[in-house]
């Protein structure tokens, strides 16, 4: 049996499907089919960076110290502590997921009337 549905994850998804609408309306009026390519592949971009993240620290190779930390926080973790990382993270993919379907519908829709218009 499938979970409920939440409605503040679909009043969310409308909102930004709307305001990514509204700005795709402004780059094609601004630089035409040209900048609603690029405002597809700036969500595609920003979509992949968050999923690659998985939710941890972000730094530099050099610093080795903040991802072992990370990993050895994660491992002293009980298991509420941890399903709840794990639920927290597939809503944060589930929404990644969403976005890089936006942005490379806008991204192939861009280039693809720029190519051929």
């Amino acid at each position: 049996m499938p979970p409920p549905r939440n409605t503040e994850r679909d009043i969310l998804l409308a909102v930004s499907a709307a305001g990514l609408l509204g700005l795709a309306w402004l780059a094609w009026s601004a630089i035409g089919w040209f900048g609603v390519g690029l405002l597809g592949l700036l969500v595609l971009f920003v979509s992949v960076r968050i999923d690659l993240e998985g939710n941890r620290p972000i730094g530099h190779q050099m610093t080795p110290d903040l991802h072992a930390g990370q990993y050895r926080s994660e491992a002293k973790q009980g298991r509420a502590e941890r399903a709840a990382r794990l639920s927290e993270f597939g809503s944060v993919t589930s929404a990644a997921r969403l976005a890089r379907l936006f942005g490379g519908a806008l991204a192939v829709t861009g280039f693809g009337l720029f190519f051929l218009v």
